[in-house]
């Protein structure tokens, strides 16, 4: 199934599906105003472990081993970009003190 859409995204989650995630906003230092330095950081491939109307869980092992579902809630096309199969999902930056604040990735989620 090729992913074009939001509703592409949430019809191709089922459970035990596989998807390559990464986190684009780990904390590495700060710059020279003092803004957070973020990058990106390569979480690995997981399965969809619940599926429901508003958001979905990704079966994720703690670094104490422990097994736990990690929930995402399903973006709004307008925070969004879709991609190759992927999808980013974007949040306000922060770090930005304005009215009005960019876009910047949050997760990218990657059907494998």
């Amino acid at each position: 199934m090729t992913i074009k859409t939001v509703s592409d995204f949430k019809k191709a989650l089922q459970i035990g599906v596989m998807l390559h995630c990464t986190h684009h906003q780990k904390s590495i230092g700060r710059d020279e105003k003092g803004y957070t330095i973020y990058a990106s950081v390569d979480m690995g491939v997981r399965p969809v472990s619940i599926k429901q109307s508003n958001s979905f869980a990704l079966k994720t092992v703690r670094t104490d081993g422990k097994e736990v579902d990690s929930w995402c809630s399903y973006p709004k096309a307008s925070q969004c970009i879709i991609k190759d199969n992927a999808v980013t999902i974007l949040e306000e930056d922060c770090r930005v003190r304005e009215d009005i604040r960019p876009l910047i990735p949050i997760l990218t989620y990657t059907f494998i």
